[in-house]
């Protein structure tokens, strides 16, 4: 009896393990149809998009044909040329001078300003004699003459500035520097006087050069007598002067 019992109890568990337990085909099986596996895909060389490395921004070359370093021709400094009129020989107060007391202030301000300097010289030249000059001055002054020059600018048009020096000759510049002013198209220049004398100063030179050259900005002129030319006082008077025209500092 106790072994018919036993193989009952024996029987029961088997029955109660088989019912709770799944087979592993079983398990395989329905892991196999609830997941979907996807093949990998090949990709073909020609489908791999190319990334093309992109340069790091270089800055443009200017252009040398197109750059414009030089200075503009408003912005360059004038030029300036100092033409004059001198006589040298036997002068009043001084007696005789191997140079003419205003290519003595000529050359001063050539050496303050670094111009170049004209010298304005007739084909026929004054006497060495004062007396004689003086009469030859006054009559071509009262002939309103033009006695010809032998000296020429080769190029007036270069120049912007024209420091224009001579003699007080019976009250304005001799005529020799009327010949000079109506050689040349001087409409647009800036024109300095400056002149030597012994007492009459500019007199009315100034006035002159404003009726002969009404198209050009005419400056305050400069009168030294011709007896200090050589003094310190003279060559100071001259520093100021072009100081005051913006031409030195």
């Amino acid at each position: 009896m106790k072994k018919i019992f036993l193989s009952i109890i024996i029987l029961a568990v088997v029955l109660s393990i088989s019912s709770c337990s799944t087979p592993a085909a079983t398990i395989q099986a329905e892991q196999s149809t609830q997941t979907e596996v996807v093949p990998s895909q090949t990709v073909e060389p020609s489908e791999i998009p190319q990334v093309t490395a992109t340069s790091p921004a270089t800055a443009t070359e200017p252009d040398p044909a197109q750059t414009t370093d030089e200075p503009q021709a408003s912005d360059a400094a004038p030029k300036v040329l100092i033409a004059f009129f001198s006589r040298a020989g036997e002068n009043i107060n001084v007696g005789f001078i191997e140079k003419g007391n205003t290519h003595v202030i000529a050359e001063i301000i050539a050496e303050l300003t670094g111009a170049e300097m004209f010298k304005i010289e007739t084909v026929t030249p004054y006497p060495e004699s004062y007396s004689e000059t003086t009469d030859i001055a006054k009559r071509e002054q009262d002939e309103n003459a033009r006695p010809e020059l032998s000296t020429h600018v080769e190029n007036m048009d270069q120049y912007d500035i024209i420091l224009l020096g001579y003699p007080n000759w019976w009250g304005t510049m001799p005529m020799a520097v009327f010949t000079f002013l109506e050689e040349y198209d001087f409409a647009g220049k800036t024109v300095i006087p400056f002149c030597t004398h012994e007492g009459s100063g500019l007199g009315r030179s100034e006035r002159d050069l404003a009726s002969l050259l009404p198209e050009v900005t005419l400056m305050d002129g400069l009168a030294i007598r011709g007896s200090n030319v050589n003094s310190d006082q003279a060559r100071e008077s001259v520093s100021d002067w072009l100081s005051g025209q913006g031409l030195i500092p």
